[in-house]
């Protein structure tokens, strides 16, 4: 009988040792063939920008081709669904906003849970919130505040789960004390079109190359960014302390996650290739358009989203918002 167990432990141990040679070997030869990143929000919006500069610089730097695919809806619950459901090989990769770590606590039931089934591999950029108005309406924030309590204004974002609406949900109902009316849109783009167009008066998103170049032009125009001091792409853009409103700020990033149980050397790989983009003098111009280039590891970015997760926690359960 010992002699029998001595061989079965051996067996196991072969299999077990052959087992994780293959997997090494796998991971090693990542990527093998095309990697797709759903993005989950539509085409024009701040994670789908940077999600096709990234893209682009991931294929220059593995040599396979980045598929962007946009996977709309519910603040980026069915893009992580879909990732949560395939395999866990490294390429289908989820590309979402901090709606995602809103998410967690905004939505009373999820079919999946961001600390548990995701691996978030890495943190492209980081910008700050902004609010811009149609022209044709009050220039500054304190005007458009006064303006509001006679006038019934209507504001649009990419969705009630995402972190521009919450920032500046809580900023108007808490420290203002205005009513102003939400309305959701599937995406920033078409929130952002709506704005210039005038169907609502005023736009909440976080600073990317779209707003930038939008209030730039005078298509829209920036009366408040919820940070410290002012954004250099922006710089006629008062921050909320220059305007009566200090101590409030918000802002939002794009984080890259895949399945969990995807093999660490290929998060490593992924990992390593994003952040590269801070030495390609092409794609890092282009990026840092859409925000400040952060660089995490993989295990800061882990650190990053736990805390997230417990910030926005908070602050949706101070907003007393919850989506069933």
């Amino acid at each position: 009988m010992p002699r029998t167990i001595d061989t079965v432990i051996a067996g196991v141990s072969a299999a077990a040792f052959t087992l994780a040679l293959a997997i090494s070997a796998d991971a090693g030869d990542y990527p093998e063939r095309r990697i797709t990143l759903f993005v989950g929000f539509e085409a024009g919006g701040f994670a789908d920008s940077v999600a096709r500069i990234i893209g682009q610089h991931i294929t220059d730097k593995l040599g396979q081709p980045v598929v962007v695919e946009n996977r709309s809806g519910a603040a980026s619950n069915i893009a992580a669904q879909a990732v949560v459901s395939a395999p866990a090989d490294g390429y289908t990769v989820l590309v979402s906003t901090t709606s995602l770590a809103i998410n967690a606590t905004l939505y009373k039931k999820l079919n999946y849970s961001i600390l548990d089934d995701l691996i978030l591999v890495a943190v492209a950029v980081q910008a700050p919130e902004t609010f811009t108005v149609n022209p044709s309406r009050p220039r500054t924030m304190r005007d458009f505040l006064a303006a509001s309590k006679s006038t019934h204004y209507t504001y649009g974002s990419a969705g009630v789960g995402s972190g521009s609406y919450l920032t500046w949900f809580m900023f108007f109902k808490e420290v203002a004390k205005v009513d102003i009316a939400h309305v959701p849109f599937k995406g920033g783009s078409p929130a952002m079109q709506a704005a210039i167009g005038g169907q609502v008066d005023g736009l909440a998103a976080t600073a990317s190359s779209g707003i930038v170049g939008q209030a730039t032009s005078g298509a829209l125009t920036c009366i408040g960014v919820a940070a410290a001091t002012r954004y250099a792409p922006l710089p006629n853009c008062p921050t909320l302390a220059e305007s009566g409103f200090p101590g409030f700020e918000g802002s939002s990033w794009v984080g890259f996650w895949v399945r969990k149980g995807t093999p660490a050397e290929i998060v490593a790989a992924l990992n390593k290739a994003i952040n590269s983009i801070a030495d390609d003098p092409k794609a890092a111009p282009m990026l840092k358009q859409n925000g400040e280039l952060l660089g995490l590891s993989v295990q800061a970015a882990d650190q990053f989203i736990r805390r997230e997760v417990a910030t926005w926690g908070s602050r949706v359960q101070a907003a007393n918002i919850q989506i069933e």
